[in-house]
């Protein structure tokens, strides 16, 4: 069963030395699995059209985004590397993912999501990212 869910998650990444923040607030879905969770929301701004679904299994996180100009899936767990596809309006990208850390915490009020990761196109580094996703049920 679904439970509606406030949904914060801010961006820091950093590409050539430049860090860059951004921050979203919207409304989704929370669902709790076996071994974890999954949230899903609408997307807004650059992937307006798209829904992106978190799958949180222990360790490992799962970021599907569909629908739009931009479809992704990201695959984040500590310590490994996984090719994961990037699609844009103008080519399909395959990005290595290589996971930092990632850590959930769950409460009867909502939780949070921290993970971390670097991104590289043909074996070069591209960027460092760290989300949080903090949820509050509604």
């Amino acid at each position: 069963m679904s439970r509606k869910v406030v949904i914060t998650i801010a961006d820091r990444h950093e590409i050539d030395g430049e860090p860059e923040e951004a921050k979203l607030t919207t409304v989704g879905e929370y669902e709790r699995t076996l071994t974890g969770f999954v949230l899903r929301y609408d997307e807004t701004e650059d992937f307006s059209g798209s829904v992106t679904t978190l799958t949180v299994d222990g360790s490992k996180v799962t970021m599907h985004r569909l629908g739009g100009k931009h479809n992704a899936q990201l695959i984040v767990e500590p310590g490994k590397r996984y090719s994961c596809m990037y699609a844009t309006e103008y080519a399909d990208l395959m990005l290595g993912v290589r996971g930092k850390d990632v850590r959930s915490r769950l409460n009867e009020n909502g939780g949070e999501l921290d993970f971390s990761y670097t991104l590289d196109f043909n074996t070069g580094f591209c960027s460092h990212n760290e989300l949080k996703v903090t949820f509050r049920f509604e």
